[in-house]
């Protein structure tokens, strides 16, 4: 029982939820069944961790129904009302902290029954009240056109006959903006997801909808809009590629407005924002590195990073990287120390010491930054190769050549073996692979062309682990090249 639906819910539960749980199974309006109940008293004594040998079905079983034989299908009925139960609290919770939408849903059965007298001033009230940074843009927009529209359904409703004593009031264009605003922004929302489905996964899909309803819009309308403004933009920076100004309005647009934008849809446009960075930086344009690394200080000052309260620890290490890359070391070393504890709990540690030893690499403490990989317990996939990288980088910078040939061949049979790494992650590391092979190969030549080839040829792969920092070797190997010729 410690791991079936109920429990894996029930762990979810903070301390109050599991008291106002227990509360609410013992309303017989909610539940009937004092096995039940008996049951949540059993289970909760076992919160949180549920891990008790006491939580096996069999002593679960013993305890509710004690002097009969075990019955699977009786354990099992029991659980799945439990259960059942646990969903419907969270559901009626849920909906009675949602203060609009309770007063919605009352003030619409109140006029069922004819003992509503003056709805639209409630109505009024939550629309005065409504705070867009609290709400996803669309959904702000949606709740907008709900209350008037409800506003004005209810004036006709109570006020048959009498029309003049409300046709001032009704707010027709309203109505209409606010749906259309909500329109816009969710249609823009989804044609940013199809936009990065198509990148990520080299897969087409008809997109003659969206683009005609981006080509009719005419930006200078949403001047009271700026976050249908923003969206606008966040997709003509994907579509229009090779122009950067969309980029730099969605920039200027936050910098007059981030206040009253929701935390959701800043996390959104943040990583809309570096996507572009990124691509960016791969085609040689290396400041945006700078830009990439101010929209990280943004997401940390905003706490857009959490999800669900923790930090995703390819986040952190990305702004590690970013971070060593600009040489902000001071930067780097507290963002490390200070964001730990907000890793997720299970890759906390194995990142920590990652990025202490990239840190540490950097500094040119090669010797310290080798311990801290040897450490290492690598239970995130991607952070497997970005450690045998920065080992083989060590290796490199140490002049420790065997053991980085060594490296270089268990790496290639590590990378060719993994037949779940998809194909463009995988052209990634093998390219790391490849490049650092000839770096090592052409330490023996003499010939400068044959060098300055394979800087070039480094220089035009876009898609390499480390690419910066192997066409740094690759320049110090020509610059000795030139001293010695001299």
């Amino acid at each position: 029982m410690k791991d079936n639906a109920l429990v894996q819910l029930l762990k979810t539960f903070t301390k109050a939820e599991m008291k106002g749980f227990g509360e609410f199974i013992s309303n017989s309006y909610f539940n009937k069944r004092k096995a039940v109940k008996e049951l949540y008293e059993i289970v909760k004594k076992h919160y949180p961790e549920f891990s008790s040998k006491e939580m096996e079905k069999e002593n679960v079983f013993r305890k509710l129904f004690p002097g009969k034989r075990y019955n699977e299908s009786s354990i099992a009925v029991m659980v799945h009302y439990l259960h059942e139960l646990a969903k419907r609290f969270l559901v009626i919770k849920r909906f009675e902290e949602d203060e609009l939408e309770y007063d919605l849903k009352l003030e619409s059965e109140l006029l069922k029954r004819k003992q509503s007298a003056n709805p639209h001033k409630n109505l009024e009230k939550h629309l005065k009240n409504l705070d867009p940074s609290k709400h996803l843009s669309e959904e702000y927009y949606k709740l907008k056109h709900w209350l008037k529209y409800e506003t004005m359904f209810y004036y006709f409703e109570l006020n048959t006959g009498l029309y003049e004593k409300f046709l001032d009031k009704l707010d027709f264009r309203g109505i209409y903006k606010d749906f259309y605003y909500h329109y816009l922004i969710k249609s823009m929302r989804i044609y940013l997801i199809v936009l990065h489905t198509e990148k990520i996964y080299n897969k087409e899909y008809p997109k003659e909808h969206f683009e005609k309803m981006i080509t009719g819009i005419e930006i200078e309308d949403f001047i009271d809009a700026p976050i249908v403004q923003i969206y606008y933009n966040l997709v003509k920076m994907l579509v229009d590629k090779n122009n950067e100004k969309y980029y730099f309005k969605v920039k200027e647009l936050l910098n007059n407005n981030s206040g009253n934008i929701n935390h959701d849809d800043l996390s959104e446009i943040y990583i809309n924002m570096q996507n572009f960075c990124r691509r960016r930086i791969a085609e040689g344009k290396q400041h945006f590195q700078r830009e990439e690394f101010e929209i990280s200080t943004r997401q940390l000052e905003s706490k857009t990073y959490l999800v669900n309260g923790n930090m995703n620890s390819i986040f952190y290490r990305t702004r590690v990287s970013i971070g060593l890359k600009l040489n902000e070391h001071k930067w780097v070393k507290n963002f490390i120390n200070d964001f730990k504890n907000d890793l997720q709990p299970e890759y906390r540690d194995s990142t920590f010491l990652y990025c202490s030893a990239q840190y540490e690499f950097y500094m040119k403490n090669y010797d310290k930054a080798s311990e801290m990989l040897s450490r290492l317990k690598l239970d995130e996939v991607y952070l497997k190769y970005e450690s045998k990288i920065l080992q083989m980088m060590i290796y490199y910078e140490t002049g420790s050549i065997e053991s980085l040939l060594s490296s270089l061949e268990t790496y290639r049979h590590f990378l060719q073996n993994n037949k779940m790494l998809p194909g463009v992650k995988k052209k990634f590391y093998l390219n790391f692979h490849k490049f650092m092979n000839k770096l090592v190969n052409i330490q023996k030549k003499k010939d400068k062309s044959e060098i300055m080839k394979i800087r070039n040829e480094l220089a035009h792969e876009t898609s390499v682990n480390n690419r910066d920092w192997l066409l740094k070797k690759a320049d110090e190997i020509l610059s000795s090249r030139e001293r010695k010729r001299s």
